[in-house]
């Protein structure tokens, strides 16, 4: 079976990706989100030769996606090549870009109790993972740090390394306890990490942007059914793929 086939069949079997279960009392709520991993690990380091030399990474993603057909449900894999180009200042810049980044994700400041843990999709075993909760701030971009927002915290959760074609064979949970209320916000950014020199920041992949992107909003169920976390697309439409270009910079 294709890993593509695989995480649709994770889709249709309806696994949670957001939901208010077990663990829930009165006045709080656990919710779990589960995430797919979509970009293959590529590092490429070293130390420029000449001034104004252009470093080169092509990042592969991938994901799937359920769509509604006049015939039924059906699922679309997308995947796009990003093409990473850093321009280095001058010669003898050390650099380093990494196509798998951590994941950032904005909460409410309530949030207690984050968890990360990533799943096999193939044996089912899952191990704990790296998670920083109400970081001060992020460097997104070669710009300013991100701080905050008021009565939001940043969170960031480093994801399973996995060599080759086994990149996507897993998918990462958070869990997290929030007070009671209708409606779950959130941003959520999957990033490439990128150092040029003395500066390093995450650079948003996707959705490509260079901030945290839109708002999620999520409706609790009573009912305890799950939610899966929608993948920004990869590619316009119903293509099946994409090639986009990011020119990055060096920060300061």
């Amino acid at each position: 079976m294709s890993m593509a086939l695989a995480r649709a069949v994770i889709l249709l079997g309806g696994f949670a990706a957001l939901a208010a279960g077990c663990g829930s009392g009165r006045d709080s709520m656990v919710v779990w989100e589960r995430f797919e991993a979509v970009q293959a690990p590529h590092r490429i380091a070293g130390t420029t030769s000449r001034g104004g030399q252009i470093v080169r990474n092509d990042c592969t993603l991938s994901a799937v996606y359920k769509v509604r057909e006049a015939t039924g449900t059906a699922f679309l894999t997308q995947t796009q090549r990003l093409h990473l180009r850093l321009r280095a200042p001058g010669k003898g810049t050390s650099y380093e870009l990494e196509c798998l980044g951590p994941l950032v994700v904005e909460l409410s400041a309530k949030a207690s109790n984050v968890e990360a843990t990533a799943h096999d999709l193939s044996g089912g075993r899952q191990r704990s993972l790296s998670v920083r909760t109400h970081a001060s701030s992020i460097r997104l971009a070669p710009g300013p740090s991100l701080r905050p927002a008021p009565g939001k915290q940043l969170v960031v959760v480093e994801w399973p390394r996995r060599p080759g074609s086994a990149y996507d064979n897993s998918r990462v949970e958070l869990r997290f306890r929030l007070p009671k209320a209708p409606l779950v916000r959130e941003r959520v950014v999957y990033t490439a990490s990128i150092s040029c020199g003395a500066s390093s920041y995450l650079q948003p992949v996707v959705p490509l942007t260079n901030d945290l992107g839109f708002v999620n909003a999520y409706t609790v169920p009573s009912d305890g059914k799950p939610f899966d976390f929608i993948v920004p697309r990869l590619a316009t439409g119903i293509s099946s793929h994409a090639e986009v270009t990011r020119t990055l910079a060096c920060g300061r």
